[in-house]
Order: structure tokens, then sequence, then C-alpha cells
């Protein structure tokens, strides 16, 4: 995800190669060297595999808390790697960055609120359960960006091995749909304010924008949320962009195309 200022650039992971990074920065005029920083979430390889060349080759400054970088620095100490410790907040030009533990199979996963101005915009995914914790620390976003990894019974009856099934459907796992819209409702139940919800790290096995959005769009109708405008990111493009200060109607999120708060 990138999140762009007038002053300030970064990344929230990097899980592609930088060919691929620097492709999808050309859509918004940005090339690599334009970066500020990347704030990593976790080691995993689908959220790391650029990290490296971005550090050494266009010198850019990644940030982590010391289990993830203790990991990731094993195999190589790359230069321009700065600690930032779980529930602790940066300041980076005119951007303050604050992470909070999910749960995750890695070793201190985190998810990342930001703030500018008056805006706050936060990022969930990679966590099996989403608790009284990351509400709290997700709570008055005008954007959340929530994991929907997979359609429960989609996984069941797919073609992946039980021990990787019972991985994803485990505390340590992946978000379901359901579970998404669990924590949709309760993020928005309090809010008066429009949200601006974008699903994402869909399984492209186990899950599909569709699926992911009607089932989230069928449980905030049963419950009569009318504040939320849902968008679905894709995992090949980028997909959605998100402004502070723009106008977002609640009857944006009845379009039956993916949403793209442009």
């Amino acid at each position: 995800m990138l999140i762009r200022t007038g002053e300030t650039r970064i990344l929230l992971d990097a899980g592609m190669t930088v060919l691929q990074l620097q492709k999808r920065l050309s859509k918004f005029r940005l090339s690599l060297a334009d970066i500020d920083a990347v704030f990593l979430t976790h080691e995993h390889g689908d959220h790391t595999r650029g990290v490296l060349p971005l550090s050494k080759r266009f010198g850019v400054p990644i940030f982590a808390n010391p289990a993830t970088l203790t990991v990731l620095s094993q195999e190589v100490a790359p230069p321009n790697w700065y600690t930032a410790d779980t529930g602790s907040s940066t300041m980076l030009g005119d951007l303050r960055i604050e992470s909070f533990p999910i749960s995750h199979d890695a070793v201190d996963p985190v998810g990342y609120s930001i703030y500018h101005k008056t805006f706050k915009v936060s990022f969930i995914t990679d966590t099996g359960t989403a608790g009284e914790g990351i509400l709290r620390n997700i709570e008055d976003s005008d954007l959340a960006i929530v994991e929907a990894n997979h359609d429960v019974e989609r996984l069941i009856a797919g073609p992946y091995p039980q021990f990787l099934k019972r991985r994803i459907l485990g505390d340590k796992g992946h978000l379901s749909n359901d579970a998404a819209a669990d924590l949709i409702l309760e993020l928005v139940s309090t809010r008066r304010r429009t949200t601006c919800i974008w699903l994402g790290h869909l399984s492209d096995t186990n899950n599909t924008p569709g699926l992911a959005r009607r089932h989230v769009q069928r449980r905030l109708s049963e419950a009569g949320c009318g504040n939320v405008v849902l968008g679905v990111a894709l995992k090949d493009t980028a997909s959605l962009t998100w402004r502070g200060g723009a106008s977002y109607t609640p009857a944006m999120a009845m379009s039956p195309q993916i949403f793209d708060c442009d």
C-alpha cells in the first residue's frame, strides 16, 4: 500500500519485485527513489520480497520491529534498516505511523494506523483473529483496509492440504469474509461519519473479489449499516485510491462493481 501526502511517500510492505513495484508506482508518477520509507508488517516473503533491493540499490529506509528485523537479517544485514517497536509511534515528514500487535504465525506481526492532519487510515491483514485490541487501534478510521482472505466453505472444500487449511483457519492464520464482516460491523457501529472500507489480501484459490464483496455487503445491509463505502483491493494491479477530504457517500457502496474511491 502506498501512502502519499504533499511531503511524504511511504509503503506498507513491499512483497513484490522492484520491477513490479516500479510498474505500479508509475501509475502515480512515482519512482522507487521517491519512496521515503517502507514499514513492514511481518517477515513473510509475500510482504518483504522487494525490501532488500529497495534498501541497497535505492537507499530506501526500512522500518520494522526488532524481531522482524532479526529474522530478515539472518541472511544479509542490509543498510538503512531502523527499529520501530511494536506499539510505538514514528514521525516521518507529515505522517505519524503507529503499529499495533495482530495474530499471525510470524515472529511479531503488526498492523498500522497512519495519521495525517485530521485523517486516520488503518491497515490490518494477515491476522487470524480481530479482537478488542485490534478494534481499539483502528476505531475512528476514515479508511480501513481489512483482510478478507477466504470464504470458509470454499477453503474447506478446496484443494489445499489439511495442514494448510488448519493454519489458515487458526487463530494465527487469516481472516475469513465472515470474520472481516464481524470486525467491520464493530468498527462502524459507533461512527457517525461515513467510513471507507477496503477488503484486502484475498486468496486466489479460496475467494474472489465478487464473493468477498457480496458477503460483507450482505452483512452490512442486514445490520442496517448505511455509513460504509466498500471496495475490494485487487492483487495484480493498483486498483483503489482514497483521498482524504473527498466526499464519499454511502450510496456508492451499492455499486455492483468494485468501487474505486478515486
